[in-house]
């Protein structure tokens, strides 16, 4: 590794100023620790469980503790947002693995009430996040990891301008059944022709 590399990484292990970002009906903000109370509120869907790769079955209930590590967990990630909506707190994005040196970082979108899924809000938040990360920081890349089941959010990613690039088979179980993951992906140039 180059130290240029080391450079730019250790630079990316500290914790970055989290701007808001306005969409017409979402607005991502920094997390703060009374964001508790709204993530506990929210509780855990065994359907959102199962689409982030988790088994449904026997789910212990939801506790408020839960709730403060997952604020805690959020509020010490290097870029990572609440998504509000209509004041209401209702999931995470967040940009992992940052490395200017090679310019790309790792999506990853979470929305926890299962009646707001498939309103276009998805969609929103990720050209919220794109936005930033192409147009702010400048990145050459963007990526994610989905289960190939997850048809709803694969549909959402097609729709944001991802393609997927690769297929890691059965790499995730859930209960007894192993599934794939795909891999997607989208390119500053690709984010660019879309925007224009």
């Amino acid at each position: 590794m180059s130290s240029q590399h080391s450079i730019s990484m250790s630079l990316f292990s500290m914790k970055m100023d989290i701007p808001e970002l306005f969409g017409p009906r979402v607005h991502l903000r920094p997390f703060h620790h009374s964001d508790v109370a709204g993530r506990f509120a929210l509780g855990r869907s065994p359907e959102i469980v199962r689409s982030f790769g988790g088994n449904p079955e026997g789910l212990p209930p939801y506790r408020e503790s839960d709730a403060q590590s997952w604020v805690d967990r959020n509020i010490e990630h290097p870029l990572c947002w609440a998504v509000e909506v209509d004041g209401r707190l209702l999931g995470e994005a967040r940009l992992d693995g940052l490395d200017l040196h090679d310019g790309n970082a790792r999506l990853a979108t979470g929305i926890y009430d299962v009646s707001q899924l498939g309103k276009g809000l998805g969609r929103e938040l990720i050209n919220l996040v794109l936005s930033h990360a192409f147009e702010t920081m400048k990145l050459h890349r963007v990526d994610l990891r989905v289960l190939a089941f997850n048809e709803r959010a694969i549909r959402c990613y097609r729709a944001c301008g991802f393609v997927e690039e690769g297929r890691e088979r059965e790499s995730a179980r859930i209960g007894d059944v192993w599934h794939d993951d795909t891999i997607q992906g989208m390119l500053a140039e690709e984010y660019q022709a879309q925007a224009n």
